[in-house]
């Protein structure tokens, strides 16, 4: 039971940085397709921003609209770091585990009292 329980962790512990890898792409990902259809609706205008034509007081400089949507909430340091953290938590219960939970010894059938 003991190695069941270690084995489960180790596998979960290489388990959270890919699925915080998934949904870091996931996001990247819905951000291009919100962008794509911000630019199918018309409420951006795809030329302007790339002329950097967004308002007559600021000079023009390209805007990369898409790479500022994917950078919304600071979501890839932050599944980054969760995950990183889960793992790390699977890591050091596997090592508690294996440390605190020793073999059964054997028992006597009749103790002679001391």
């Amino acid at each position: 039971m003991k190695w069941a329980i270690i084995i489960i962790n180790l596998l979960a512990a290489v388990m959270f940085p890919l699925l915080g890898s998934v949904a870091s792409a996931i996001h990247h990902t819905h951000s291009y397709s919100m962008y794509r259809e911000f630019v199918a609706v018309g409420a951006v205008d795809e030329e302007k921003l790339k002329k950097g034509l967004i308002s007559e007081k600021i000079p023009p400089t390209p805007y990369d609209m898409p790479a500022r949507m994917q950078q919304i909430g600071n979501v890839e340091s932050w599944f980054n770091m969760i995950s990183l953290l889960a793992a790390t938590t699977c890591l050091l219960n596997a090592g508690v585990i294996f440390v605190i939970m020793k073999k059964p010894g054997h028992i006597p059938l009749n103790p002679t009292p001391v």
